[in-house]
């Protein structure tokens, strides 16, 4: 069975857990907003109009872009300076934090600039990633984390 319910995203269960936390017509900062998808999943259902992603890799920034997403070009261990304090009701960092050099900093920026901070991380506990880092020696790259 196909669901068509996009705030029950099979491939991102996370994305509908996110959006129920996010009020309707909210200002929301996505820290590594990937391809845009949570964001685009924001706008449709939840109203978002204040959008706006951050994001290192450029080809993600591309197909955010061609969603119609705003997003900047940016490494968020360099902090949050051009945000001005509460500019965003949530800022949410969705399978990024994780990645960051200098969480300290990260953390702290996104409690400035944001009235709510969303951290989600990955499940690094489930068994076939203890054995990816057993065996391997580094965290498994998956999926979720395109």
């Amino acid at each position: 069975m196909i669901n068509n319910d996009p705030l029950n995203n099979t491939f991102h269960p996370e994305y509908s857990i996110i959006a129920g936390m996010v009020n309707k017509s909210a200002s929301v900062l996505d820290l590594g907003c990937g391809n845009g998808e949570l964001l685009a999943l924001l706008k449709k259902e939840r109203g978002v109009t204040k959008l706006q992603g951050i994001e290192i890799d450029e080809q993600a920034i591309y197909r955010c872009v061609a969603k119609g997403l705003g997003v900047f070009h940016g490494d968020i261990d360099s902090g949050l300076s051009e945000y001005q304090d509460k500019s965003f009701d949530y800022v949410i960092l969705n399978q990024s934090f994780q990645q960051v050099k200098k969480p300290d900093v990260v953390l702290s920026e996104s409690m400035r600039v944001g009235r709510k901070v969303i951290v989600g991380l990955p499940n690094f506990a489930y068994s076939s990633a203890r054995y990816h880092l057993a065996a391997k020696g580094i965290a498994p790259v998956t999926r979720s984390f395109s």
